[in-house]
């Protein structure tokens, strides 16, 4: 793994999620290593060589930049989103700290803040977290399965690891929202999932389908290919005949919305329609 300091020039950045706000990414590239990481597509604006996954540059002066220009009008009101590209809690968090660098000076500020992370890393700063008015943090857990996490997600904390930092975290009275995202064919149980997320109190759970999109694909069918040959046709048919796609989803949709009510937990769902 190739890393490297950088220095940035703008630290926040519009968020292109629902409802808009600004995005925050302490680091450029990740380690976590996700088969399916959708964010590999920043390599064509970063000029790495480095396969997706084997390389991340720490933006050192980030929380310098975002001290001045948090400053400005148009950063006063709404929410910020930490990690929306490359995790905030990726192992080099633990040397250069950027994140929480980053969560001192927002905390100053008071903006509503979302934390989207894979890390119990997380819990390192639960002191400042409990400071703000308005924060969340967001897990993804798309699954039970240790062993399917290990080869998709291969350089990332367990899924108990999360799971107990997000109780750890609810206890400590912050918000926890789940992204059960990718839901996957054959390895997501939503049952078994939603049983969980109810026994630790999440507060809202967030669904989208596989994003097949550019080298998406790829990754999992290796996976598939050397671990499950005899799932791969599924997945494949699943994954680009459409009509297979929406009748999958269209199906995983009814399943989540009914453990919604069961459980009584919101959920909003992206699953794509059509390809």
């Amino acid at each position: 793994m190739k890393a490297r300091e950088i220095f940035c020039k703008s630290a926040l950045s519009k968020c292109g999620f629902p409802g808009g706000g600004f995005c925050i990414n302490p680091y450029v590239g990740c380690t976590h290593g996700c088969r399916y990481c959708y964010a590999r597509f920043i390599r064509r604006f970063t000029n790495h060589n480095e396969e997706w996954g084997d390389f991340v540059d720490a933006r050192i002066n980030i929380a310098e930049v975002l001290k001045k220009q948090a400053k400005s009008p148009k950063y006063q009101s709404g929410r910020i989103f930490i990690g929306t590209v490359t995790d905030p809690y990726q192992p080099l968090e633990a040397k250069y700290q950027l994140t929480r660098k980053v969560l001192e000076v927002l905390v100053e500020r008071q903006n509503p803040v979302s934390i989207l992370t894979k890390s119990d890393m997380v819990l390192r700063d639960s002191d400042i977290l409990k400071r703000f008015k308005q924060i969340d943090v967001n897990f993804t857990i798309s699954t039970l399965d240790e062993e399917w996490k290990k080869l998709v997600e291969p350089y990332s904390p367990t899924i108990e690891a999360r799971l107990r930092a997000a109780e750890a975290l609810i206890d400590g009275g912050i918000a926890v929202f789940i992204m059960m995202g990718p839901y996957w064919p054959f390895f997501t149980d939503p049952e078994a999932l939603f049983k969980r997320f109810k026994k630790i109190g999440v507060v809202r759970v967030f669904s989208e389908s596989l994003n097949t999109i550019g080298g998406n694909w790829v990754g999992v069918e290796k996976v598939l290919k050397l671990y499950f040959p005899e799932l791969l046709p599924k997945m494949w048919q699943i994954m680009f005949d459409k009509r297979k796609f929406e009748e999958f989803y269209d199906q995983a949709e009814e399943k989540v919305r009914e453990l919604s009510r069961k459980y009584q937990i919101p959920v909003t769902i992206y699953f794509r329609r059509g390809h």
